[in-house]
């Protein structure tokens, strides 16, 4: 014998792969199908997603040391140095006074007074003023510190909880990422109590 291997040796050592080819196809075909039928699934998920992501851009401000409070941009005008305050007697503690807008009165009002936080931090030099509308109403909003303007999630803001002796939660539209309570300036402008018409003391 020559040692060479005769052609049925070669046929019959050759790996059978073509079988297992064969048995492979089929599923890696159910399983690509079933891949894009998921990426496709997961495409429609995000676009429907993204269509009621609704975001509302809001400033972000400081009332005290540490509370953050967000006002949407639809009602804010601008924002103007606290100086020139003049106090108003017979008016109640959250008007913090008036003061002059380009030839106009402007209420100031004190949020930390209205909500009645803890006041652990007096306003400085540096506050500042936001002037907000609403209800037909314009005010300004006394401010211990602007930290900037950012998005919420309207669908994310959780329902605001009691704290820190603050009452009306509903002029809170929620909190949101639990740091910031975003104002409800309709329900604020709203409230009976800021009709400051009436003398202190008499109903």
């Amino acid at each position: 014998m020559s040692g060479k291997p005769s052609l049925e040796t070669e046929v019959a050592e050759k790996p059978e792969t073509d079988g297992m080819q064969d048995a492979w196809l089929p599923e890696s075909g159910q399983i690509r199908r079933v891949l894009h039928e998921r990426a496709e699934l997961f495409a429609q998920q995000k676009a429907a997603d993204e269509a009621v992501l609704e975001l509302e851009p809001y400033i972000r401000f400081r009332l005290g040391a540490q509370e953050h409070y967000g006002i949407p941009y639809a009602h804010v005008e601008e924002i103007m140095d606290a100086d020139g305050i003049c106090p108003v007697p017979c008016t109640p503690a959250f008007v913090k006074g008036v003061r002059n807008r380009r030839g106009e009165i402007l209420t100031v009002l004190d949020l930390k007074e209205f909500f009645r936080p803890v006041h652990d931090e007096d306003y400085a030099e540096d506050a500042l003023i936001i002037v907000v509308s609403a209800r037909g109403i314009q005010a300004g909003v006394l401010v211990n510190e602007v930290i900037g303007n950012d998005e919420f999630v309207v669908n994310k803001l959780d329902t605001p909880l009691p704290a820190r002796g603050i009452r009306d939660l509903q002029h809170i539209r929620g909190i949101y990422r639990g740091q910031v309570a975003v104002l409800n300036m309709d329900s604020i402008f709203g409230d009976p109590v800021l009709n400051v018409g009436k003398p202190v003391g008499k109903s």
